[in-house]
């Protein structure tokens, strides 16, 4: 096995293993020993990779954001803003649908964030990002011809409000149904500022 191979992998069982911790005993309860252990690695391995459980935290969350970023790729690639912005929406949705192990964890580095004012600058960064994204989908499908003139701005920041708020739904709820949900954003975010062809 290549270096970078045994590296990556010792990374992923890293993340793994902090994610399971961080679920089963919370931020405060988890230790750097706890997490070590889970992941078969001496503490002093993972002291090489990470300094703290804040480190791992912030770490762990990038990685299990990664598709996301993926997603966003793709929607600002696609020619189409009006499509792009309909698949993002749907695989955003999905993606946590799927993972909601993850989401949880997700939650879990938001309430962490919310004590530390280094994590949340990163968080707000994120979310000016995802808010920029979005609006210029908006704009370029204003351009288009194919969104009709409005707040892109507002359109973007409830969009994503709207997103994020969904995800607790997601966890509470074992009964949602999928396409009822996108349906229901694209109704809102899309069918209302889409200008019909006749």
């Amino acid at each position: 096995m290549a270096k970078w191979e045994t590296k990556e992998k010792r990374m992923d069982d890293i993340v793994n293993a902090a994610v399971e911790i961080f679920l089963d005993k919370g931020y405060e309860g988890a230790s750097m020993e706890a997490i070590a252990k889970r992941a078969q690695i001496s503490k002093g391995g993972l002291y090489h990779h990470f300094g703290s459980k804040d480190e791992i935290l912030y770490y762990a969350n990038e990685k299990l954001n990664e598709p996301i970023y993926e997603y966003v790729r793709l929607a600002a690639e696609n020619p189409d803003p009006v499509d792009g912005l309909r698949r993002y929406i749907r695989n955003y949705i999905s993606y946590w649908l799927v993972h909601k192990k993850e989401l949880t964890f997700f939650f879990l580095t938001m309430i962490k964030a919310i004590s530390s004012p280094e994590m949340w600058k990163t968080y707000e960064d994120y979310y000016n990002n995802m808010i920029d994204f979005i609006n210029t989908l908006y704009t370029k499908g204003i351009s288009s011809g194919q969104f009709t003139e409005h707040n892109t701005q507002a359109s973007a920041v409830t969009l994503m409000s709207a997103l994020d708020g969904v995800l607790s739904y997601l966890v509470m709820n074992e009964n949602i149904k999928l396409d009822a949900v996108i349906g229901y954003f694209e109704d809102k975010f899309i069918s209302s500022v889409l200008i019909h062809k006749i």
